[in-house]
């Protein structure tokens, strides 16, 4: 038996633990599968954390498997390549996030849609800091490459661009947002913002208030899109 599968079978039996005395209460053996997938999460965690201390350039296969506590050999075993890890790694990030954005935009469309897609990304940007930054210095390194991830950077670049149109042209439709607007230079304009924050969040955290930014952008928004009259509420 290879060492990465033997490593892997510490995972056959996992414990339950009860939430009040953290003592063992059921034993549960776990499928091929559900190894895969622990596995898997433990190396992506290793890998956010390895890329925040050392960056992209100093992260090796070898350290992502030890950091996970596997082999050193599971993470090119399972990957192949350290391109292939991190496209994975950007591929997990997009699901989650494309989750959280879902549930902050249940029952909002139009105007609405992107107040609550810049308080979803501000609140990601704080909650998951560390996850933020391994993602986009991944995603800003890309960019001088010509690798599988700068490839699923521009699809996803694409996506976020015709979404925040999307979201413009239903305001138009709903009379929330002024009909001279065109949707594809605002969508530009709202990732330039949002890409552009975080950027020099990454740079110097400490100069970025992002809750003010974010704010302030919320603002400028609906003195932007908002048709004249429209009473001053407040940004959601």
């Amino acid at each position: 038996m290879m060492a990465e599968e033997m490593s892997e079978r510490t995972d056959l039996i996992v414990m339950a633990r009860d939430d009040e005395t953290s003592k063992p209460r059921s034993l549960k053996r776990m499928t091929q599968a559900e190894r895969t997938a622990l596995s898997d999460s433990r190396m992506y965690d290793a890998a956010i954390k390895l890329i925040c201390e050392i960056g992209t350039h100093n992260t090796t296969l070898k350290d992502i498997g030890e950091r996970a506590g596997y082999s050193r050999g599971l993470a090119s075993n399972r990957f192949g390549s350290k391109d292939a890890l991190f496209a994975n790694l950007i591929h997990n990030f997009n699901t989650r996030w494309a989750d959280q954005l879902e549930q902050h935009l249940a029952e909002h469309s139009g105007l609405s849609s992107i107040f609550a897609a810049l308080k979803s990304v501000e609140d990601f940007l704080i909650e998951e800091s560390d996850y933020m930054r391994a993602m986009y210095i991944l995603w800003y390194e890309a960019i001088g490459s010509h690798s599988e991830v700068r490839v699923r950077l521009t699809e996803y670049h694409r996506a976020y661009r015709r979404d925040v149109a999307e979201w413009v042209l239903r305001g138009q439709e709903e009379g929330t947002i002024v009909a001279h607007i065109d949707p594809d230079q605002y969508a530009v304009q709202y990732c330039s913002f949002v890409f552009g924050t975080i950027y020099q969040w990454l740079v110097a955290p400490e100069a970025i208030d992002v809750r003010r930014a974010f704010a302030d952008y919320r603002q400028f928004t609906r003195w932007l899109l908002t048709p004249p009259g429209t009473p001053p509420t407040a940004p959601e």
